[in-house]
Formats: C-alpha cells, sequence, structure tokens
C-alpha cells in the first residue's frame, strides 16, 4: 500500500513538473490587465456564470446571487482577493466549492474589479 502511494505521488510530481508555467505578473490582478482579465473572464464563464450575471450589467440566473459588478463593492478597495486567494470559494450554502491555480483566482479577481462599477479606465 505504502508503495502505491510513493508511486502515485511520483506519478503527479511528474506531471506537474512537465505542466508548462504560468507565471502571471505582479500586476495579475489589476483591472487593466487584458491578459488576466480575459483569463478571469474564462473562470467566471465555467464556475461562475450559471448563478451570478458575470457582465457589466444584467441581472443573475439565480436572483439570490449578486451580480459580478457588486461583488468588488463589497470589499474594501473593491478587493475581493481575500476570498478568492486560496484558490477555493466557498461562501454560502448552494455555492459549489472549487479551486482555481494561481494564474486563476489573478485573473478572477482582475475580472471581478474590471466589471465592477467601481473601475474607471486609465486616460
Amino acid at each position: 500500500m505504502r508503495l502505491m502511494r510513493v508511486a502515485g505521488a511520483m506519478i503527479v510530481g511528474s506531471f506537474m513538473l512537465a505542466q508548462p508555467s504560468q507565471a502571471m505578473p505582479a500586476d495579475a490582478q489589476r483591472p487593466d490587465n487584458a491578459e488576466s482579465v480575459a483569463i478571469g473572464k474564462r473562470v467566471a464563464q465555467q464556475h461562475c456564470g450559471g448563478c451570478h450575471a458575470i457582465e457589466a450589467g444584467g441581472a443573475s440566473p439565480n436572483p439570490r446571487s449578486p451580480p459580478f459588478p457588486l461583488i468588488a463593492e463589497r470589499y474594501p478597495g473593491g478587493n475581493p482577493a481575500p476570498v478568492l486567494i486560496d484558490g477555493t470559494v466557498v461562501r454560502h450554502p448552494g455555492m459549489p466549492e472549487f479551486s482555481l491555480i494561481e494564474h486563476e483566482t489573478d485573473g478572477l479577481v482582475a475580472y471581478i474589479r474590471r466589471v465592477s462599477r467601481l473601475w474607471k479606465p486609465a486616460s
């Protein structure tokens, strides 16, 4: 049994090493980072759009789920990162648990900030 666990760990470890790096720049959570915002939008479409309105306007499919433009406003400085920082989001009953890797978390933060009513593009 122990040998099987060691072998499994080695396989997983070698798979992780073979994956391309997804390092994001220091400004990955900024709403003006187009690459991050694109990643975040894909994450939002995959994990969030079934309940939340993920665009800048519109109503959420689930009326109890706040639209993305309002989510950033709930956190100091318009920063929803504290609830996403570990890559797992579980906020209330009925909200599915999901895990994200670092660049997806950064992207989702950037995207939520981008669709927020608080965000103003740089002049």
